[in-house]
């Protein structure tokens, strides 16, 4: 930049020379440094120099200095010229290096007489970064030039570098800024300027890049800029209760709930009604307007309790009476659905405390500090976890304290009613999830709503409560639902023009043999269907509906034993992969599930899971083509024991159907997000109890068939489908994750699947990389030749742990070689491969969900040993158990560890 001679203070001075001068005093203040001695202040010290850094910026903006139409201030010459002179004065210290030694220590350095080994602190900036480059844009766009200093000071064309040497000096200099500012303010603005800029102040302070930032300005602001502090002291608070709400918000918090059809029209009406007087519950409508503590809906399985509970929760009425129990003000509605075969949160109580705590943390977040004081501390203070911003639950003490404070009087000022369903599907003692639903209505502000089976726990502990028994109260609702749906069949017309009465009385009958069971009555309506679409005559539609088993389990096996033997195998293969997603998803509380995208690319190719060709047509059209053709199939094929649950994502990560900027047009397609579920967990406690050998047809003819080989290939097409359709890099990641643990599980293969799935990965992972824009090329192994596509497969299935696909695929393309042959003929260890996770974690770089979730290399250790690949035994008695090590003398075993 051009530099010129500043006029003096008695010479005429314009705008440009105020600016120049703003300018140059900008300048030296953001480039000071200091000697390592200072190391333990400096970052406080560089925080109270960067406020008077942005308070001048804010100044600037403030006159509009460097806009065209300037504020009215600058335009009254002595207010102009008082400006000049601080500002001239400023300078003149500034580049007196002399001054600034004597008075704070700040000593200047030309470059060349700093030595090359002198280490310095730098400066830095926390709040004035973008008000000084939009400064110094401006600056440039009106070709203003900077002030240079009078003969004999510091010239700031020649390069120089400022360094404080003492706190308490630095601290004295910083304090001389302070009053320049506070001067300018003054001058342009009245006594109380400085601190009524608090909108630029939030507008600062909110681009702070971390907690532990915005904790700096508020320290170094405190008892000088107040208005500063203020907004720092606001934004950590802000902060911190999202961090805190972060924390115990977990994925599928209201999946349950949002997961559950809607109520039939005009069905549940009754509920909040009062009783007839034939009628044995208690009215609910009572209870919310004037009840206290516990309302129970019990009822025997599938006669509609969740779908009661959400009707209740959604249901404006609902939050009309509760607003006069709450003396009308609104009361807030929170829910918890317990979930068996969902993730492990949504079926343990601390999953209800948390999601408890969350709603109640929402709606008044000044309890937090009070609640869950260690939580609130270290999403407020500590600097520990500022690295990935994750904070540590609250233990089980604390949980337990947050509720207990919540029954103490004036700890909540709103009042709360909770709606939890599913009781009986908590995993853990009945008696514990009733506890606490009675510990948590103990405040007088606190209401639950909670749902169960009649079990004999349940009935001990809330019978003496409000309650209904809905199986006995429903008997309407489902004849209205059989009404509906057999009406809207056109024969339904042609019979009732031959017998009204008689075909009335046949509805009636379907009705009554539900006894109460809703999901009873929605899948024999698929049963009367079908003598409806044979159009079959009253006497036999009559002989069809007492065929239906009256039991749920006699149910699901003749809704089976209706399905075509055509469609059987197909249908069979669906329902065993969902069986072992659901088994796996219950036993380790993954995320793996049955996503409808994905189990309608493996149906498209007929359920042929070593078939990797790529689908022709990418588009989110085709997509919802097949989707919608699933769905379709499962109705008709699967026995109505599958249902397709369109699902809205909690997070963009879960949706398959790629960014607003991929597809603008079509942003989240919720069939094509949607999953596959058993229809209710009765019909999957149906297949898990009776095993595949007892249930009608599922005994599959292809022997080749394996689930977990089948649900990996269905999570590579989810991967495949999420990347080509520009979803974000975590639905990509959580398909793959779960692709590569399937893999892992599976206990048989293909040879097909066995060449080529691996390889597909890899290609994935390499398409990945590239549309990141990485120029990418990945090898495991660096062998070249013949073998190098072989040798890459075994190189990637060991690294990866995949200890079944290993053995099967050198049974299948091993040429009567071993890995010990291999490891021969190459001079290489397989325990080196097994045990070297960088490589693996190299080649998934930013796949975070599959790097976490690679299986341990116990087993592949385990494999290696025993086919007679020598293992050091420090590396087997890390990975293996006392038993297995017994086994040791069995193995192949090298007691020192080369080298």
């Amino acid at each position: 930049m051009t530099l010129v001679i500043s006029p003096t203070p008695s010479e005429k001075v314009g705008i440009e020379d105020i600016a120049g001068a703003l300018k140059t005093c900008l300048d030296i203040l953001s480039n000071i440094s200091a000697n390592e001695d200072l190391e333990g202040q400096w970052d406080m010290l560089q925080a109270k120099l960067d406020i008077e850094r942005t308070l001048l910026l804010q100044w600037s903006d403030r006159v509009k200095l460097l806009q065209d139409v300037h504020d009215d201030c600058l335009d009254d010459l002595r207010t102009h010229n008082r400006i000049f002179e601080l500002l001239h004065g400023a300078v003149c210290l500034l580049t007196d290096k002399h001054q600034m030694r004597w008075m704070y220590q700040v000593f200047s350095f030309e470059e060349e007489e700093v030595s090359p080994d002198t280490t310095y602190l730098p400066s830095s900036s926390i709040l004035s970064t973008p008000r000084m480059e939009h400064f110094n844009n401006e600056f440039l766009r009106l070709n203003l030039r900077a002030m240079q200093p009078r003969q004999g000071l510091c010239p700031l064309a020649a390069p120089h570098l400022r360094v404080a040497t003492l706190v308490v000096t630095f601290e004295k200099f910083i304090e001389h800024i302070q009053q320049l500012v506070s001067s300018l303010y003054r001058i342009t603005g009245g006594a109380n300027c400085l601190e009524c800029a608090t909108e630029m102040a939030k507008e600062d302070v909110k681009r702070c890049n971390s907690m532990r930032d915005m904790r700096l300005v508020r320290n170094a602001a405190e008892g000088v800029r107040d208005t500063i502090s203020q907004s720092a002291r606001d934004f950590i608070v802000q902060l911190a209760q999202e961090r805190v709400l972060k924390t115990l918000w977990f994925p599928g918090m209201e999946e349950r709930k949002m997961n559950l059809r809607e109520a039939h029209p005009d069905t549940f009406l009754w509920s909040l009604r009062a009783p007839q007087m034939d009628e044995d519950w208690d009215d609910l409508a009572e209870w919310l307007v004037s009840g206290s503590d516990i309302y129970w809906v019990c009822g025997k399985a599938g006669t509609g309790k969740s779908t009661l509970l959400k009707y209740l929760f959604n249901n404006p009425d609902t939050k009309r009476y509760l607003e006069v129990w709450g003396d009308n003000e609104p009361v807030s509605l929170g829910s918890f659905f317990f979930w068996s075969q969902g993730l492990f949160e949504q079926r343990v109580r601390d999953g209800m405390a948390r999601a408890m705590l969350y709603h109640i943390l929402s709606e008044i977040p000044r309890l937090m500090p009070v609640l869950v004081p260690t939580l609130w501390y270290h999403a407020k203070e500590a600097g520990d976890f500022e690295q990935d911003g994750s904070l540590p639950l609250p233990m089980i003490p604390d949980v337990r304290l947050a509720f207990e404070k919540l029954e103490e009087p004036g700890v909540l000022n709103k009042k709360f009613c909770f709606f939890i369903d599913g009781l009986d599907e908590y995993g853990g003692s009945e008696s514990r999830a009733v506890d606490f639903i009675q510990r948590l209505s103990r405040s007088d502000k606190i209401k639950v709503i909670a749902s169960s089976r009649p079990h004999p726990t349940f009935l001990e502990l809330l019978g003496d409560y409000p309650k209904m028994s809905l199986h006995e109260l429903t008997g309407g609702d489902i004849l209205q639902y059989v009404q509906d749906k057999v009406d809207a069949h056109p024969y339904m017309r042609v019979l009732r023009d031959v017998n009204e009465t008689r075909t009335l009385v046949l509805i009636e009958m379907l009705a009554d043999r539900a006894e109460g069971v809703f999901l009873w009555g929605v899948l024999a309506i698929k049963a009367f269907l079908k003598g409806l679409d044979a159009f079959e005559s009253l006497p036999d539609l009559e002989d069809r509906v007492r065929a239906i088993p009256k039991d749920l389990p006699g149910l699901y096996r003749h809704m089976l034993n209706l399905v075509e033997p055509r469609h059987r195998e197909g249908a069979a293969k669906m329902l065993r992969m969902c069986h072992r997603s659901k088994v796996s998803r219950m036993r380790d509380g993954g995320s793996g599930r049955v996503w409808a995208v994905g189990l309608a690319a493996l149906d498209g190719k007929g359920m042929e899971f070593d078939n990797f060709e790529h689908h022709s047509e990418n588009t989110l059209r085709a997509r919802h083509r097949q989707c919608l053709t699933l769905e379709n199939r499962l109705a008709s094929r699967c026995g109505g024991l599958l249902e397709v649950i369109r699902y809205e994502p909690d997070e963009e990560d879960s949706c398959f159907c790629g960014r607003p900027e991929t597809h603008p047009t079509r942003y989240r397609d919720i069939l094509i997000d949607s999953s596959i579920e058993f229809v209710h967990r009765s019909a999957f406690e149906w297949f898990d109890k009776l095993g595949w050998t007892t249930v009608p047809w599922v005994e599959l003819r292809d022997q080749d068939f394996q689930e977990d080989a089948a649900l990996a290939s269905m999570a590579w097409h989810q991967s495949r489908i999420s990347h080509d359709l520009g979803a974000s890099l975590g639905t990509t990641d959580t398909s793959l994750s779960y692709c590569m643990e399937k893999i892992h599980e599976a206990s048989k293969f293909t040879p097909k699947f066995a060449k080529r799935m691996l390889l597909e990965i890899k290609q994935l992972v390499a398409d990945t990389r590239r549309n990141r824009g990485e120029n990418w090329r990945f090898t495991f192994c660096c062998l070249e030749g013949e073998n190098s596509e072989h040798l890459e497969i075994l190189y990637f299935g060991v690294a990866m742990g995949m200890a079944n696909f290993v053995r099967y695929y050198m049974r299948q393309h091993g040429e009567g070689r071993s890995l010990r042959d291999l490891e021969l003929e190459h001079g290489m260890n397989w325990w080196r491969v097994a045990a070297d996770r960088s490589l693996v974690v190299k080649f998934l770089e930013g796949h975070i969900e599959a790097i976490q979730n690679l299986p341990p290399q116990r087993e592949m250790m385990h494999y290696l040993a025993q086919i007679g690949c020598p293992v050091p035994r420090s590396q087997l008695v890390k990975h293996l158990t006392d038993g297995e090590m017994a086994a040791s003398m069995y193995m192949a075993v090298i007691e020192d560890m080369p080298h």
